[in-house]
């Protein structure tokens, strides 16, 4: 990030020779920062005296991992119970009329100016037998630029089956655009009604 600049000015009496400059500057972490060890490095001089320190403080940060890719791909699908679920389901199973929910990731897509990203995705229901049952595209869509590179875009979605929903094998399929750098990707997931 951009050095924090700032000055710290006092006057000091005979009795403050144990006084101490303070200073809190706020730095933040990017939102969807890799897990691993980052530092704080800080340099300050002494105007008066003539002088200078540096130090740097590392510290770690335990992020959400996302292997990187030259291409554009979906990572990490995972299906839930609910939205708040921080568990994945070790099996994709739900009884009719459960909402299903499923989160990803999407990365390998290319940067526009200023870390620009225009990624979007649509998803659609099949049965075992390949009928669309239902389709949304785009379901959502993921543009605008920031001051870090996003490293992946989170996507997740939910949608909640039929009472009289047959029992069986069914398939979510996420199609994703990477509208920037021309690339598409499909997947297709299996999940179980009984």
């Amino acid at each position: 990030m951009e050095p924090i600049n700032g000055t710290v000015e006092a006057t000091l009496a005979p009795q403050d020779k144990e006084w101490k400059p303070k200073v809190h500057p706020e730095i933040a972490i990017p939102p969807l920062a890799g897990s691993g060890t980052y530092k704080i490095v800080t340099r300050v001089s002494d105007d008066i005296a003539k002088a200078d320190t540096m130090k740097e403080l590392p510290f770690t940060v335990r992020g959400h991992d996302v292997a990187a890719s030259d291409t554009l791909v979906l990572r990490n699908f995972r299906f839930y119970r609910s939205e708040e679920d921080p568990n994945p389901l070790p099996n994709a199973v739900y009884r009719a009329g459960d909402a299903i929910w499923a989160r990803f990731d999407i990365t390998g897509y290319k940067f526009g100016d200023g870390n620009n990203v225009e990624v979007s995705y649509g998803i659609a229901v099949l049965d075992a037998d390949g009928k669309v049952l239902f389709t949304q595209d785009p379901a959502a869509v993921e543009q605008g630029g920031s001051f870090y590179p996003k490293r992946f875009v989170p996507g997740q979605m939910s949608l909640t089956t039929q009472s009289n929903m047959r029992k069986g094998d069914y398939f979510i399929v996420v199609k994703v655009e990477d509208r920037i750098g021309n690339q598409k990707y499909e997947t297709k997931q299996k999940f179980v009604v009984e």
